[in-house]
C-alpha cells in the first residue's frame, strides 16, 4: 500500500511539472515598445470640438431638461404560501420587500 502512494505521488508530482512547463506564460517585456504613434498618443490630444462650444449644451433651441432625483423607499410586505404536508395542509408566511414610489 505504501509503495502504492509513493508511486501514485511521483506520478502526481511529475504531472503538475509538466502541466507548469508547457502552460508557462512567455517572457513579458517590462515596458511598452516604441513603434511609433498609437492610440494613446491620439487619447492624449485634447480635441477642438470639446473646446469650442461656449454656454448651455442647446439642441435645436431647446435646453437640457433637469432631472430630478425620484424618492422612493422600501416597504415590506408579507406572502404566504399554502403546501400540503403529512395528511393537512400548512402555510408559511414570510417578508418580502418592494419599493414605494412617491
Amino acid at each position: 500500500m505504501d509503495r502504492r502512494l509513493l508511486l501514485t505521488g511521483m506520478l502526481g508530482l511529475a504531472g503538475a511539472a509538466t502541466v507548469i512547463a508547457i502552460a508557462r506564460p512567455a517572457i513579458a517585456l517590462a515596458g511598452i515598445p516604441n513603434k511609433g504613434p498609437g492610440i494613446l498618443d491620439e487619447l492624449d490630444k485634447p480635441s477642438d470640438a470639446i473646446l469650442d462650444q461656449d454656454g448651455p449644451d442647446v439642441q435645436d433651441g431647446i435646453e437640457p431638461v433637469r432631472w430630478y432625483r425620484r424618492r422612493r423607499r422600501r416597504g415590506w410586505r408579507r406572502v404566504c404560501r399554502r403546501y400540503w404536508r403529512h395528511g393537512y395542509w400548512r402555510r408559511r408566511c414570510f417578508r418580502r420587500s418592494f419599493w414605494i414610489r412617491f
